[in-house]
C-alpha cells in the first residue's frame, strides 16, 4: 500500500478502480494494513465522487473512512489493553 500514489486527482475513473483492486491483490492481513488500505479506499471513492460528481462514491468514501476509524481506535484499545 505505501507505494500508492499520494495525489490521486490526476488519474481517470478507470485508473482509479484498477488501483484499488491492486491494493486488494494481496490483501491486507493485519489490522495496521486494512485500515490502510481503508484510509486508500476512502481516497479513491473521494476523488471518484469529486471527478464524476458521484454521491454514490462520496458514501463508499465515508463509509471506507469509518472503517478506518473503527481500525485505528481497535488498534489503539489493543496497544494500550484498553485503558
Amino acid at each position: 500500500m505505501s507505494d500508492d500514489p499520494r495525489d490521486l486527482s490526476g488519474l481517470s475513473s478507470p485508473e482509479l478502480v484498477r488501483l484499488l483492486l491492486d491494493a486488494t491483490n494481496p490483501p491486507p492481513a493485519t489490522d495496521a494494513e486494512r485500515a490502510e488500505f481503508f484510509d486508500f479506499k476512502a481516497r479513491v471513492f473521494a476523488t471518484l465522487a469529486d471527478q464524476d460528481e458521484n454521491p454514490a462514491a462520496a458514501t463508499f468514501a465515508a463509509r471506507a473512512h469509518s472503517d478506518r476509524d473503527r481500525l485505528l481506535a481497535q488498534i489503539e484499545n489493543e496497544k494500550w489493553g484498553g485503558l
